[in-house]
């Protein structure tokens, strides 16, 4: 179930920066997963096509990269915003 909260914290991320880069559609994201992180792909994917819905990202996907030299307590990260 945790995947829902990083779910929230990607779209709010994402919806930060589209606004500080007057981006109206939101088109692509990409995560970098560290290979401690307990995410799984299939449930985070599942969540965010939910939680997506009436927001810029509604049209978004969601490319998640697994990245090893990720280290630390944070083993996600977004890595990129693509838009309009």
């Amino acid at each position: 179930m945790h995947e829902g909260a990083v779910c929230r914290e990607i779209l709010l991320i994402a919806e930060r920066a589209a606004r500080q880069n007057d981006i109206r559609d939101i088109t692509g994201i990409t995560l970098a997963v560290g290979t401690q992180s307990c995410v799984n792909p299939a449930q985070l994917q599942f969540f965010f096509e939910i939680a997506k819905q009436n927001t810029r990202a509604e049209h978004a996907v969601l490319t998640i990269e697994p990245d090893d030299t990720i280290t630390g307590p944070r083993q996600e990260f977004v890595r990129a915003i693509e838009g309009d």
